[in-house]
């Protein structure tokens, strides 16, 4: 490959993370709720003391996305893209954390085509637009391995503060899982070269107050709330806590839930990870769990140890385990530069099948999404997506290079697949998340009114029937919640007073014999929780429910 061709595919990436992060709104629960803590924070200036809506304090997760998006929004405003911006900076940086870590140990060609892994695997699309912790935490998390690594080879003190650093933001990302990734992935590669020594060094201890001054800030604005059980929640119980079964939260998930999910998260490339990992193992332990100097055990350490422990949590959720797909994509890189060398045998035309095999299930799933469930009517779109698919047929043929069949191609497809998603499906699906839909309509068309807006739920707080976030975000401000009548009574002014609701909410207006005129009527579904029934045009009705925007008159 020609050097100025070399950061195509790369920019390619980049354009589809971008339109990723301008077309799709922000999604509930989770990165709604994260994006309006970090526009409540720009607001009010409390850095140190994390509040969600006002006055709830919000302890679940550490502060580093919050801290990070109210920066940005400050400079550039409230806007799908501000939110997204650092996420996506740090998935670059995620991605030549990759290659660089691989430069140290493998070819040019191994590097490369672990970059380009990670950076098309269906979760790091995933992650740049549903932005939650695990984008910030993934990419610091390999960005510390790679500097840790740097420091290693070469005993230079600067990888080893800069490595520390990452490691302290990736706590504040997500807390302590960083330091199961971080401390798995080198105590193996350690113990398969037998470098007892380095494991019992003395200098990791300098680490630690480089760290500690990281996470400083949080730990003072947590003292400060909670006292001495917010340092334990965060230091313990948020991680390991759901490992050992001593925190709350319990979805019993099985211990094959995040296998399940790594066969579609990790797309095109989970055909040719699978037969790498078991290669990677094989060859390890035919040697008797000792490989040479020259090699790492970083990756199969740092994947291996923390997916098995995750994997047993009475916790779990698709994303909690996306921290180790960097290291996937290594292991992955590494067998398919192997097989690139070997056009000849049995492996490397099994692999290439299992590939395409893997390209047509994301385009058949990809022609039903635009087809049936959405139809896709942008004509410049349609024709961008036949280029590419003629592409990507004609670089699986047998006549091309091994490179370009084994990498290439499922790399396009993957890339042409969330072209679709980013550009058509999600935006399309967004106009059923009715908080976004009304929240915009709000901010756009009711800006006069837009302080005598009100949530009207009469569900039970507990039951969080209506969700607030993306509400708050599209509308810039912290939307009181009414719970009652009277409540709402003393808020109303004719032709000013909006009021946001859902059926319920609007049966009892009438029943109190309340006058309302509607201004806008949106149905509402929990995008983050798709089925079948609801892709189905025929019987999607059957899953939506109507939310109401009204006006007292």
């Amino acid at each position: 490959m020609r050097w100025n061709n070399k950061y195509l595919p790369f920019l390619g990436l980049l354009i589809v993370y971008v339109i990723g992060a301008i077309r799709i709104d922000i999604m509930d629960i989770d990165a709604a709720q994260y994006a309006s803590i970090g526009r409540e924070m720009a607001d009010n200036n409390q850095f140190l003391e994390v509040q969600f809506r006002g006055k709830d304090y919000y302890l679940d997760k550490p502060p580093l996305l919050f801290w990070l998006s109210a920066l940005v929004f400050k400079v550039l405003g409230i806007s799908n893209f501000a939110y997204r911006l650092i996420p996506i900076l740090s998935a670059l940086l995620g991605i030549y954390a990759v290659y660089r870590f691989c430069k140290l140990y493998y070819s040019e060609r191994v590097a490369y085509t672990s970059a380009l892994i990670v950076g098309s695997c269906q979760a790091f699309f995933l992650m740049n637009h549903d932005v939650r912790c695990d984008t910030l935490l993934t990419n610091c998390v390999m960005v510390s391995i790679w500097q840790l690594a740097e420091y290693v080879k070469k005993r230079d003190w600067k990888p080893f503060v800069i490595s520390f650093v990452f490691t302290g933001l990736a706590m504040l990302a997500k807390g302590p899982i960083s330091l199961i990734v971080i401390g798995s992935a080198f105590f193996v590669d350690f113990a398969l070269k037998r470098q007892w020594n380095r494991i019992f060094d003395w200098r990791w201890l300098l680490g630690i107050p480089i760290i500690g001054l990281v996470v400083l800030p949080y730990c003072i604005g947590l003292y400060r709330q909670y006292g001495s059980e917010g340092l334990y929640f965060y230091f313990w119980e948020q991680s390991f806590g759901r490992i050992t079964g001593e925190s709350d939260w319990d979805n019993s998930p099985g211990v094959f839930f995040q296998s399940h999910n790594f066969l579609w998260s990790f797309l095109p490339w989970v055909l040719a990870f699978i037969p790498a990992l078991f290669t990677r193992v094989r060859d390890i332990i035919k040697a008797r769990f000792l490989i040479p100097l020259t090699d790492e055990g970083v990756s199969v350490g740092g994947f291996l140890l923390p997916f098995i422990a995750l994997s047993t949590a009475q916790y779990q959720l698709p994303h909690y385990t996306f921290v180790v797909f960097p290291l996937a994509a290594v292991l992955a890189g590494r067998f398919l530069d192997q097989l690139i060398d070997q056009q000849d045998t049995k492996v490397f035309r099994w692999v290439r099948i299992g590939l395409i095999v893997t390209s047509c299930v994301m385009a058949t799933a990809i022609v039903i999404l635009c087809t049936w469930a959405f139809p896709l009517e942008n004509i410049l779109l349609l024709i961008v997506t036949a280029l590419v698919a003629v592409l990507i047929v004609r670089l699986y043929n047998r006549k091309r290079p091994a490179f370009s069949q084994l990498v290439f191609a499922p790399f396009l497809t993957a890339v042409g697949a969330n072209l679709l998603l980013n550009a058509h499906v999600y935006p399309t699906l967004l106009t059923y998340q009715a908080g976004s839909v009304m929240g915009r309509k709000v901010a756009y068309e009711q800006k006069s009114n837009v302080n005598s807006f009100y949530i009207y739920e009469v569900a039970p707080a507990t039951q969080y029937n209506i969700f607030h976030s993306a509400l708050d975000y599209y509308t810039e401000r912290t939307t009181p919640v009414l719970r009652s009548i009277p409540e709402l009574k003393s808020k109303l002014v004719p032709n000013t007073t909006l009021i946001y609701t859902d059926e319920k909410g609007l049966d009892s207006l009438k029943t109190a014999g309340l006058s309302f005129k509607t201004l806008h009527i949106t149905q509402n579904f929990h995008v983050t929780g798709l089925t079948l029934p609801f892709l189905n045009p025929a019987l999607r009705a059957t899953e939506t429910r109507p939310r109401y925007l009204l006006q007292a008159e």
